[in-house]
């Protein structure tokens, strides 16, 4: 495995951001242009295993077509000497899954906005035929701009290509997973997605999932048959527009769902537009007073301190989940920043 300094491709490694069981991701500088980014090297050993080839090769070929400012964005990828490489484009400010982990929940507009920059990725995501299957908190990362940016597509499926997709297999993170991925229906589409997205919805409004438990057989039979309490019931404030978008999104039958990510992203922006749902004007201010400083982005408010109320200390680099492939290729490589 190489070490910090040392030249993969044209990129020279700067430090490390992370190592696990399948390779280790650094922070580097493309020599010719000068931009960073983020670098995985795969373990030399996990380079011939079938399954890390399989979902490799899957996300390569998904990345390549996707474009658009809410999904992490593929660099290039090569062989340098025994080594394979990837190398990504450098998401800044951590993990929603991090800013939960800090805060517990957030306030129903950051949790609103959140979710319609993730609809919007998924929304582009869904028009090439790319299903996520894993989309959770820890999969949605935050840069310095305020967008919220989709990575780790190692488990997503191409409905446009049926060597790339394993059918009739339960894949995913239990607490985010809808009905028909946890029975392993094949025939699946977009909605998947946004089963998954409620799940994220509810957690930033409430500070939890909307089922757990003590193993993947009690979460799953809740996903299967249990319908969860309405967020509004949990959460103060939270308009009940907005609860009935989440309990829409966590209906069990697909078709019970909205049709797609563009209704969800045009719900959302609705109701973060709704006069009625505005936070109440300050009575004390004073509009002859100095003018106010520029409003945060959503990156800055979720990463305000902690005493503040409205987010945690700043953290840690997230690494998006990416892919290359030279001859070979990696399964679950988004595994090596956790």
């Amino acid at each position: 495995m190489p070490d910090p300094g040392e030249q993969i491709g044209p990129y020279t490694l700067g430090r490390s951001l992370g190592t696990g069981a399948f390779g280790a991701v650094f922070e580097a500088t493309h020599g010719g242009t000068g931009d960073r980014a983020a670098v995985k090297v795969l373990h030399t050993d996990k380079q011939i295993e079938p399954e890390v080839q399989n979902r490799f090769v899957r996300e390569i070929a998904l990345l390549k077509r996707l474009d658009d400012p809410h999904i992490v964005r593929h660099f290039d990828c090569g062989l340098h000497g025994e080594s394979l490489y990837c190398a990504m484009e450098l998401v800044e400010c951590g993990s929603l899954k991090e800013v939960l982990a800090r805060r517990g929940s957030l306030p129903w507009r950051d949790a609103a906005e959140v979710a319609h920059q993730t609809a919007l990725g998924l929304a582009h995501a869904h028009a090439v035929g790319c299903v996520h299957r894993d989309l959770k908190p820890a999969n949605l990362y935050l840069s310095t701009d305020g967008h919220v940016k989709i990575g780790d597509l190692g488990l997503a499926r191409d409905l446009n290509d049926s060597r790339l997709t394993i059918q009739g297999q339960t894949v995913g993170t239990w607490r985010y997973m809808p009905p028909e991925q946890i029975t392993g229906a094949d025939d699946i589409d977009g909605r998947l997605d946004l089963y998954a997205l409620g799940c994220i919805l509810f957690e930033m409004l409430t500070g939890r999932p909307p089922f757990d438990g003590a193993g993947y057989v009690e979460i799953f039979d809740q996903h299967l048959e249990v319908v969860p309490p309405r967020v509004d019931a949990l959460a103060g404030g939270v308009p009940a527009s907005l609860a009935d978008l989440v309990a829409h999104l966590l209906e069990k039958a697909p078709a019970d769902r909205p049709a797609d990510a563009n209704e969800v992203a045009t719900r959302l922006e609705a109701i973060l537009a709704d006069p009625a749902a505005a936070p109440a004007a300050d009575a004390n201010a004073n509009a002859d007073e100095a003018e106010p400083a520029p409003t945060p982005n959503l990156t800055e408010r979720l990463h305000a301190p902690a005493e503040s109320a409205r987010g945690p200390n700043p953290v840690v680099l997230g690494v998006l989940g990416g892919a290359a492939a030279v001859g070979a290729v990696i399964w679950a490589i988004w595994r090596f920043s956790r």
